[in-house]
């Protein structure tokens, strides 16, 4: 400490201080980000302290691209990613079960732009085709439905799908 202070009063810039200053303000970047990471809320209330984790966490990799704790960073912003795309996943959902089929082949639609790998692919590609089968859009069901066949041919659901396309298909 007393070294530091010396350095600290030459008027010149110095390595030193300078290396400490950087390491402390990396490990107070990176302790704000996981104090954010750990009290956001439950992905089914309000996302707020985790869009401010998902920016400190964020920048903590942009300005410290080498620091030991960027793997950790990295599992804490992919934590908090997969909290959003599960929330989205369950509001989409429920407008789904409530029939508001048009409000849920949006939120399908935006989960699947937003999060192309998501874990929820299957059902979201199947409920876009239900959807837009409720709301007789033939055209896009078809396209949707193609869409999903490449991906999931072999899924129990192409097989309900199927029916809904011979049905659209005598319209």
């Amino acid at each position: 400490m007393l070294l530091e202070s010396c350095f600290l009063f030459t008027g010149k810039k110095n390595v030193l201080t300078e290396g400490l200053n950087e390491s402390k303000e990396e490990e107070d970047l990176f302790k704000s980000g996981k104090e954010y990471y750990n009290s956001s809320l439950s992905y089914n209330l309000d996302q707020e302290k985790t869009d401010i984790a998902i920016n400190k966490l964020n920048q903590f990799i942009k300005n410290y691209p080498n620091s030991p704790k960027v793997k950790e960073v990295y599992d804490l912003l992919n934590n908090l990613f997969f909290k959003i795309e599960r929330k989205n996943y369950c509001i989409a959902d429920s407008y789904f079960l409530m029939g508001r089929y048009q409000a849920s082949l949006i939120y399908f639609q935006n989960l699947i732009k937003n999060f192309p790998r998501s874990i929820f692919k299957e059902k979201v590609l199947y409920k876009i085709c239900v959807s837009q089968y409720k709301l007789r859009r033939k055209k896009d069901f078809f396209n949707s439905y193609y869409e999903y066949l490449k991906h999931f041919k072999f899924h129990s659901n192409s097989k309900k799908l199927k029916i809904l396309y011979k049905k659209l298909e005598k319209l």
